[in-house]
């Protein structure tokens, strides 16, 4: 584990920002499976018709692109002492403590805060609600 140990507020004080970026990496992420679906077809298409070397080099340049892209955005949620758990969805977890346990505290769009934890080795679906106790600042 490196990193980081957030408590919720923290965490919390980030959403905005992490919130952003999440709605980016998911439109990236499907954006990226598109570009390589099209590069595929555009591989087929050139091994009947050599003609089509263009296109499949345009297709090719799409892919890289798209794939920095969602390396940066990846990059940024790490910056913020993130990681991303979920690229279909944007779940986001950050390391967090509870009663004495290094945990992650998971966030995905739609929740209006972190108020959720799992163990690091357990996924999204073991999550638990954080105790009062560790909300408190």
């Amino acid at each position: 584990m490196k990193g980081k140990i957030f408590n919720p507020d923290e965490a919390n004080q980030m959403l905005p920002l992490v919130s952003r970026i999440a709605a980016d990496i998911v439109d990236t992420y499907e954006r990226v499976n598109a570009a390589l679906q099209a590069f595929e077809t555009e591989k087929a298409r050139a091994e009947q018709d050599p003609t089509r070397e263009l296109e499949l080099g345009r297709a090719d340049e799409d892919v890289a692109r798209l794939l920095d892209r969602f390396q940066g955005l990846i990059e940024e949620i790490e910056a913020l002492g993130g990681t991303v758990k979920d690229y279909e969805k944007g779940g986001i977890d950050f390391y967090g403590e509870v009663d004495g346990e290094i945990v992650y505290l998971c966030w995905r769009p739609g929740d209006e805060e972190i108020r959720w934890f799992h163990r690091v080795d357990e996924g999204y679906s073991k999550r638990q609600a954080i105790p009062e106790h560790c909300l408190a600042s």
